[in-house]
């Protein structure tokens, strides 16, 4: 019994040691790069990169007029939007290919080629379908997301044990009712990962949908800010991007493992 307990403590004590040794990195990591920002700044021209006091006062500044919030909000709207419609999309076609034989011959190919669509091509394609507005940005962004949510869906699908399934088939369960009692609560811990990762990617191309007839947005402040040579707002805007995207995904990955903690039992 003793035993026992002391493996447990054991076990737990070396996770939370693991986890101080991971952030002592991260930290080291995090200041090695402010003090290489800093000594770049103060040796080159600050149009290329610019000092990060200066950056840091813009990002106070822009947070106490309230820009900074508004950017945010409609930045991660249209992401939201687009994410949604890519996931609502991606998941039923991914159901379909892998229960499906016929469809995943046909589909199959399609998906190979989307990993290789370059995806900022489309929009001059996208602003001459429809124009300028709310509908052009979303439509951009749901494609960015759509061609990677795709095939990582697919992926999820085929990491299900595949002996469930079969269980399910042999206890007299139809195809039907393994892909909605089976396939779907298996696979919705890593698709919910998977929509989290869409969420990062929507980000990296917010600057590009946001070039363009934006009021509001991340992506606004970067354009506008590097058509006037304000290097320290782009480079603002840049980091708060990068910061946002790291909280979304660790806070959304912890719900995740929270939620279905049957999934990460082991972790």
């Amino acid at each position: 019994m003793y035993v026992f307990e002391i493996e447990i403590l054991r076990r737990k004590f070396g996770k939370e040691v693991r986890k101080i040794k991971t952030f002592i990195k991260r930290l080291a990591l995090f200041i090695g790069v402010i003090v290489i920002w800093n000594v770049c700044s103060k040796n080159v021209n600050p149009l290329f990169v610019p000092d990060p006091k200066v950056v840091f006062t813009d990002l106070i500044e822009m947070i106490k007029t309230g820009q900074l919030l508004m950017a945010i909000k409609y930045s991660f709207l249209r992401i939201t939007i687009a994410t949604f419609i890519s996931a609502s999309i991606a998941f039923p076609i991914a159901l379909l290919v892998y229960n499906s034989k016929i469809a995943k011959d046909i589909i199959n190919p399609i998906i190979s080629i989307m990993r290789y669509i370059p995806v900022t091509a489309f929009y001059p394609l996208l602003i001459m379908w429809f124009g300028i507005d709310e509908t052009m940005k979303v439509v951009f962004l749901f494609i960015a997301t759509f061609v990677y949510m795709m095939p990582s869906v697919i992926l999820c699908l085929e990491e299900v044990n595949s002996d469930l399934i079969d269980t399910g088939l042999t206890i007299g369960m139809s195809k039907l009712q393994t892909i909605y009692r089976i396939q779907i609560p298996a696979s919705l811990p890593s698709v919910l990962n998977s929509f989290i990762m869409m969420y990062g990617i929507g980000f990296t191309y917010i600057a590009v949908a946001e070039t363009i007839n934006a009021k509001y947005g991340l992506g606004y402040i970067i354009q506008q800010s590097s058509s006037r040579g304000r290097t320290d707002l782009v480079f603002m805007a840049i980091i708060v991007i990068m910061v946002i995207s790291v909280l979304f995904d660790f806070t959304a990955k912890k719900l995740v493992r929270h939620i279905f903690k049957w999934r990460y039992i082991n972790d």
